[in-house]
C-alpha cells in the first residue's frame, strides 16, 4: 500500500491565513526588534514594546484578503484605519527616529516572509500575488507612517516657533524699549545703555535665524511673500539705516536698470542686511562697502563688495551652508560670534524668489557676494 505524501499544512494556506494562524511567533519577532530601539541607552517598556503591532498586522491580512479594487475611493476601509499613523506617534513621543521606523517594517517584512518560506509557502502560483499584496499593504503602512511622522514633526517645530518668537522676542523688545527710554529721560548716559543695546540685538538676530532656519527646515523653503516694487528703493533704505548703526564707516551705494518687479521686501532687505554686516565684521574697517544694484534683460541684481582678508576658497565652497561660520579670528575679535546660518539664509530666501547666489574673493580684489533674481519664471535657478 502506498502511503500518500504528507503535504506541509502551509502550503494549502495563502499568506493571509498563514499569518493568522502564526501572529503569536510574527509578533514575537516585533517584540524582539521592538526592544533593541530604545532611545538614550533607555529601553521601551513592554507596553511600549508591542505598540500596535497587533493593529498593523491585522491591516495587512486584511489588505490581503481583499479583491483589488478599481480605484482608490472605491476601496473600503481596514479594520484599523490609523493603526500605522497611531504607531508613528507613539514611537515619535518614545524618542524613536524615523529611521527605526522603517527599521521596524523592514523587520516585520523579513519576519512574515521567513516564517512562511521556513513552513514550506511561496511553492503555489497564487502565492506570486499574495507576495505582491503583501509588499503593497508594508509600502502602505510605511507611507502612513512616514507620512504622519514628517506631519507631526513639522507641527512641533512651527509651535517651537511660535513660542520662540512669543516668549523671547516680546521681552527683549521691553529690554531695548526700557533702555532706550533711560537714555532719553536722561537717567542714564548712552555709553552705558549702548552695550545693553547692542547685547540685546544680537540675541534678537539669534532668534531670528533660529525662527528662519527652522521654518526652512520645516517647510522644505523659506516662505516669502512677494509684492510689486522697486528694488533699487527697497535695499537703498536698508543702506541708509546701516550707516546709521555705523556712522564710522563709508557706504557706496550704486543703483541703474529696471528694477521694478515681485519682490519679498522684508527678505530681500534681510539678505542685504546680513551681507552688509558680514562686510563690517570681515572687511577692512578703513575700506568702503560698495553696493551695487543692476538689472539685464534677464534678471535683477545686487552686489556687496569690500576689501579686507580673503575667503580662502575651501571656504567659498561651503559658505552657504548652514552652521559654517568665517575666519574664526576674525570672529572672536569683533564679537559676531553666531550660529554660522547668516548666509545659508540668505541663499535660502534668494532660492524662494527662484534666484542663486554667488562669491568671489581674492587678496588684492576683496570680497564680493552677488544675487541674481530671474525676471521670469522659466530662469530660475534650479538648486544647486
Amino acid at each position: 500500500m502506498t502511503t500518500p505524501p504528507v503535504r506541509n499544512p502551509a502550503a494549502r494556506q495563502g499568506l493571509a491565513e498563514f499569518i493568522q494562524d502564526h501572529e503569536a511567533d510574527i509578533l514575537a519577532d516585533w517584540d524582539a526588534y521592538a526592544r533593541s530601539l530604545g532611545h538614550d541607552d533607555m529601553p521601551l517598556d513592554p507596553a511600549g514594546v508591542r505598540d500596535h503591532g497587533p493593529d498593523i498586522l491585522h491591516n495587512i491580512v486584511w489588505t490581503l484578503t481583499q479583491p483589488l479594487s478599481g480605484s482608490p475611493a472605491d476601496a473600503a476601509q481596514p479594520p484599523h484605519p490609523n493603526a500605522a499613523q497611531a504607531h508613528a506617534d507613539a514611537r515619535r513621543l518614545q524618542g524613536i527616529t524615523v529611521d527605526a521606523i522603517l527599521s521596524e517594517y523592514r523587520a516585520l517584512r523579513a519576519s512574515v516572509l521567513t516564517h512562511w518560506r521556513n513552513a514550506g509557502g511561496g511553492t503555489h502560483a497564487r502565492d506570486t500575488s499574495d507576495l505582491a499584496r503583501f509588499d503593497e499593504a508594508i509600502d502602505q503602512g510605511i507611507a502612513e507612517a512616514i507620512g504622519r511622522y514628517v506631519q507631526q514633526t513639522k507641527t512641533a517645530t512651527d509651535l517651537f516657533i511660535g513660542i520662540l518668537g512669543h516668549d523671547i522676542r516680546n521681552p527683549l523688545g521691553t529690554i531695548m524699549v526700557s533702555a532706550e527710554y533711560l537714555v532719553k529721560s536722561r537717567q542714564l548716559p548712552a555709553t552705558s545703555v549702548a552695550p545693553i543695546l547692542n547685547a540685546a540685538a544680537r540675541i534678537q538676530g539669534i532668534v531670528e535665524q533660529t525662527m528662519d532656519f527652522s521654518r526652512t527646515q520645516s517647510h522644505g523653503a523659506m516662505p516669502v511673500r512677494r509684492l510689486p516694487g522697486h528694488l533699487g528703493d527697497m535695499l537703498v533704505k536698508v543702506v541708509q539705516e546701516t550707516q546709521v548703526r555705523h556712522p564710522d564707516r563709508i557706504f557706496h551705494c550704486d543703483v541703474s536698470g529696471d528694477l521694478e518687479g515681485n519682490w519679498d521686501e522684508h527678505r530681500l532687505g534681510q539678505v542685504l542686511s546680513n551681507l552688509l554686516g558680514n562686510a563690517i565684521a570681515y572687511g577692512a574697517r578703513d575700506s568702503i562697502i560698495s553696493v551695487k544694484v543692476w538689472s539685464t534683460d534677464d534678471k535683477t541684481s545686487f552686489s556687496v563688495h569690500n576689501h579686507g582678508a580673503a575667503i580662502p576658497q575651501a571656504e567659498q565652497l561651503r559658505i552657504f551652508e548652514p552652521l559654517v561660520r568665517g575666519n574664526a579670528a576674525i570672529v572672536e575679535r569683533r564679537g559676531r560670534a553666531g550660529l554660522g546660518l547668516g548666509l545659508y539664509i540668505c541663499r535660502e530666501i534668494v532660492r524662494a524668489h527662484g534666484g542663486w547666489m554667488a562669491v568671489a574673493s581674492a587678496p588684492n580684489t576683496g570680497t564680493t557676494f552677488s544675487v541674481h533674481l530671474p525676471r521670469r519664471p522659466d530662469d530660475a535657478q534650479p538648486p544647486a
